[in-house]
C-alpha cells in the first residue's frame, strides 16, 4: 500500500506539471511576438483595410511610389484629435507631391468612426480596424501609434504617442 500511494502522488505529480506546462504554453500563444513589431527600415505586411467610405484600401500595392504617414488612432484619444487636423493640412498641402495619409481606427465601431469623421472633417482616407487584426500586424500596443512610409515602402520613422506638426512636417520634407 505504501507503495502505491506513493505511485498515486508520482502520478498526481506528474499529472500535475502536465497540466501547468500546457497552461504556461497557452498563455504564450496569447503574448505577442516581438517579430510582429513594425520596425525601422522594414517592409509593410499585406493587409486590406476598409475605408468608412466602403473603399478597399490594399497595402503595401495602393502605396507604392508615394511618401505614407500610416497612423493608428481611436475616438477618445486627445492627442489624436489634435494631430489629425494637423495631418491634414500636411496633407492638402503635399499630396500633389506624393504624400498620403491612411489613419486606422483601432478596434471600435464603423457607425462610430463615421460620425466622428463628420466631425474631424479631414480629407484623407480614415480606415477601420474593428477587430485589430491590422493593429497587431503592425505590432501597435498603444495609441497613438504613427509610421512614416518612404516612397519605396520601407518604414524610415515610428513615432510612439503623440506628435507635433512641425516634427511630422520634417519627417514627410525629408522623404518626398
Amino acid at each position: 500500500m505504501n507503495k502505491d500511494s506513493e505511485m498515486r502522488k508520482g502520478r498526481q505529480g506528474r499529472n500535475r506539471l502536465s497540466r501547468l506546462f500546457l497552461l504556461l504554453l497557452a498563455l504564450l500563444a496569447f503574448i505577442p511576438c516581438a517579430e510582429a513589431q513594425l520596425r525601422i527600415g522594414s517592409r509593410l505586411p499585406p493587409i486590406t483595410f476598409t475605408g468608412v467610405d466602403g473603399a478597399q484600401y490594399r497595402i503595401p500595392e495602393s502605396l507604392k511610389g508615394k511618401v505614407v504617414i500610416l497612423h493608428f488612432w481611436q475616438i477618445g484619444c486627445s492627442s489624436c484629435k489634435l494631430e489629425m487636423p494637423a495631418m491634414d493640412v500636411l496633407y492638402k498641402q503635399y499630396q500633389r507631391k506624393g504624400l498620403d495619409i491612411l489613419a486606422v481606427n483601432a478596434g471600435q465601431k464603423k457607425e462610430s468612426v463615421r460620425s466622428f469623421s463628420a466631425e474631424l472633417g479631414v480629407s484623407y482616407p480614415l480606415l477601420i480596424d474593428p477587430d485589430e487584426k491590422g493593429a497587431r500586424l503592425f505590432g501597435v500596443t498603444d495609441i497613438p501609434r504613427t509610421y512614416v512610409i518612404d516612397r519605396t515602402g520601407m518604414v524610415r520613422y515610428r513615432i510612439l504617442g503623440g506628435v507635433s506638426p512641425e516634427m511630422l512636417k520634417k519627417l514627410v520634407l525629408s522623404l518626398l
